[in-house]
């Protein structure tokens, strides 16, 4: 499968630039002591514009005036602009009020937020949360991800700022920890709602109201959704977030590397004003733009009915453009099939996948048998902690490589160690979730 630009296996001199910057400042945070003099400064960037990067380099030069010149004298505090705000300042005052007004969820998307905060703000973010939480969670945060592609997604959607993707990720990382929660939800599954005794939750769930089987032709799973079920009486706030996530998250356990988004299909088939609710549209597009980046592949609205257009109208607006160019309108059979294969367009649909949406069975306890061998965990995750030291020490390495020569064998090496880290997650996996729907039915093999 070929692997798409922007890649860590096929990432340009100039991107690299930024992934080593965005690690640096990572590295620092976390108090692991790293050289990143070279790449923090302007030296290397300037160095790759001879070689024809020209838009990299005038773009980070312009980034980091007034700041680059400064830090260049001290090699690894850079990551120390982002922790200060200057106090007494005008923007600082109005920062901090504007830090005050609620959930950031609340707003339309992460770039807005990291337009309404300064730099400075960003430790504002992280001010409640210790390195090492951070440092941890940004660990559990990965699947069968490897580490720099999870980061390049947020490089990319910031057009390859360090200084927003960064902003970015601190925000993602303190609503995972304090907010949305969405490691402990993937972990618990479907069977937590029950043992909590979500009715809202387990009602979302027994209706699949979202459905992840099949793949597109680009090999994205593919996340059914029928409006028509939903009722917003059905469930409280909260139960609906959390199923939003759940199915997110799941459909992120079918991620393969050199894939690293999904496709979803809304079904509009018996749609009707009774089932619009504009909170969880709301909700998912925060949580694709603000956490979830690059993570979209395509979303097909299929078959909208007439009274659709006024709603749209109304949605469209609070998309990012990125996002919205996503979004395609499809209204047949052979509409879907310019994308998706036959085998995975419904029968109901005009496809031949003859899956049963509607045959949901709460997953069976016995199944999370091996979530009681704690023993054979603690063995997985101590091998992991080695192959996670490896990469990081792999990762300074390549930071601190004086030349392309060193710093592409680094480079190969974090790749590789990636790989170790993404088997090993699938030996760790049934010992730390609950097995599914998908695990138990065989649509989902990590």
């Amino acid at each position: 499968m070929e692997i798409p630009k922007g890649r860590v296996q096929t990432i340009s001199k100039s991107e690299e630039v930024h992934l080593k910057q965005l690690w640096a400042h990572l590295f620092q945070h976390w108090g692991i002591p790293v050289n990143s003099e070279i790449v923090l400064t302007n030296n290397a960037i300037v160095a790759e514009s001879t070689n024809g990067s020209k838009t990299d380099a005038s773009s980070e030069s312009s980034n980091n005036k007034g700041s680059s010149s400064k830090n260049s004298k001290k090699p690894g505090k850079l990551f120390g602009r982002f922790r200060k705000a200057t106090s007494g300042s005008k923007d600082s005052k109005d920062s901090n009020d504007r830090a005050r007004t609620g959930s950031v969820t609340s707003r339309r998307s992460a770039e807005d937020i990291e337009h309404m905060y300064p730099p400075g703000m960003i430790h504002e973010a992280l001010k409640d949360l210790k390195a090492e939480e951070v440092s941890e969670n940004f660990w559990e945060m990965l699947r069968t991800d490897y580490p720099d592609n999870l980061i390049l997604r947020f490089l990319r959607a910031r057009k390859w700022d360090t200084d927003k993707a960064l902003g970015m990720i601190a925000h993602t990382l303190h609503w995972r920890l304090t907010e949305g929660h969405p490691d402990a939800i993937i972990r618990g599954g479907e069977l937590a709602a029950y043992q909590n005794k979500e009715t809202g939750l387990i009602k979302n769930i027994e209706l699949s109201k979202a459905s992840l089987h099949a793949f597109d032709l680009k090999s994205r799973p593919v996340v059914l959704v029928r409006p028509k079920l939903h009722h917003s009486s059905d469930q409280t706030e909260a139960e609906m977030k959390k199923y939003c996530l759940l199915i997110i998250e799941q459909a992120r356990m079918f991620l393969k590397e050199p894939v690293d988004s999904a496709t979803i299909l809304f079904d509009l088939t018996g749609f009707s004003m009774s089932n619009m609710d504009y909170s969880p549209v709301q909700y998912l597009i925060s949580c694709f733009e603000a956490h979830y980046p690059e993570c979209l592949g395509h979303l097909f609205i299929h078959k909208a009915p007439w009274i659709f257009p006024p709603i749209w109208n109304i949605i469209k607006n609070w998309l990012d453009p990125v996002v919205a160019s996503k979004i395609v309108f499809t209204k047949s059979t052979d509409d879907l099939a310019k994308y998706l294969p036959m085998k995975s367009i419904p029968k109901y649909l005009g496809g031949e996948d003859d899956y049963d949406f509607d045959s949901f069975k709460k997953p069976d306890e016995s199944a999370d048998i091996k979530l009681k061998d704690t023993e054979t965990r603690e063995a997985i995750q101590k091998d992991r902690k080695v192959i996670i030291q490896k990469f990081i020490d792999a990762t300074k390495n390549w930071i601190e490589s004086p030349d392309d020569k060193t710093s592409k064998k680094w480079l190969d090496a974090k790749i590789s160690i990636s790989k170790e880290l993404t088997e090993n997650y699938r030996k760790l996996d049934p010992y730390v979730r609950s097995r599914s729907i998908y695990d138990i039915n065989g649509t989902l093999k990590v």
